[in-house]
């Protein structure tokens, strides 16, 4: 377990954000500010009680992207873009999938607001708080880039049916978070954690490892 307590993300519409840098373009976007806390709990001995203290201590990161609208009913910031944005600014990979559906969600919603319909740039404020064990700056590993999956290991991934005798009727898959239907097919990683098959291909895009347990596929 590398950390304790929950991660939490929230993100909305914040006309604050200083948009005035942005180069004018013939489709509407989405200006992100990204704003992710790293909390480390750290216990400080008193001399004098000789009692421990806990207290927090935090590191924070900024980030700035812009992303095209097209004003969909959904999936106006695909989740592709969500992921890299998450890379960025080093979400570890197992702790995405809930941040990026609610990410996802609420620039659906903006995008949507009868209020946004003539605003050429959609100001987002997006802000994560992370409990850890330990900072990203320390952990030696998290530099370590692992790339995508390349096609040849994708297409021989193993294909399942979803059947609710193993799986239960109320079974999840954990990247797009919504159901997976009773007798429709799944694609199972070696680590057994089962997605449905285009969520995991456009995730194995990205970094080839399992988004529930971190599971490398070789290369």
């Amino acid at each position: 377990m590398d950390y304790a307590g929950d991660d939490y993300c929230d993100a909305h519409q914040d006309e604050s954000l200083d948009t005035s840098s942005v180069e004018p373009t013939s489709y509407d976007q989405f200006f992100i500010k990204f704003e992710v806390e790293f909390l480390r709990e750290q216990e400080d001995e008193d001399e004098d009680e000789e009692l421990n203290v806990s207290r927090l201590e935090s590191i924070i990161k900024i980030g700035i992207f812009q992303e095209r609208c097209d004003r969909l009913p959904h999936n106006n910031l695909s989740w592709h873009n969500v992921t890299r944005m998450l890379h960025i600014m080093e979400v570890p990979v197992h702790r995405q999938p809930m941040i990026l559906r609610q990410i996802c969600t609420f620039a659906d919603r903006i995008a949507n607001e009868p209020y946004n319909r003539n605003k050429k740039i959609l100001p987002m404020k997006v802000y994560i708080s992370l409990p850890v064990n330990y900072f990203i700056e320390e952990n030696e590993s998290s530099d370590e880039a692992i790339p995508p999956a390349n096609e040849l290991v994708e297409e021989n991934l193993e294909k399942v049916k979803i059947e609710e005798t193993e799986l239960g009727s109320d079974f999840v898959c954990v990247i797009c978070m919504e159901k997976m239907e009773v007798g429709s097919e799944a694609t199972k990683m070696p680590c057994s954690h089962v997605y449905h098959g285009n969520c995991l291909m456009n995730w194995l895009g990205v970094k080839r490892v399992c988004p529930t347990c971190r599971f490398v596929l070789p290369s």
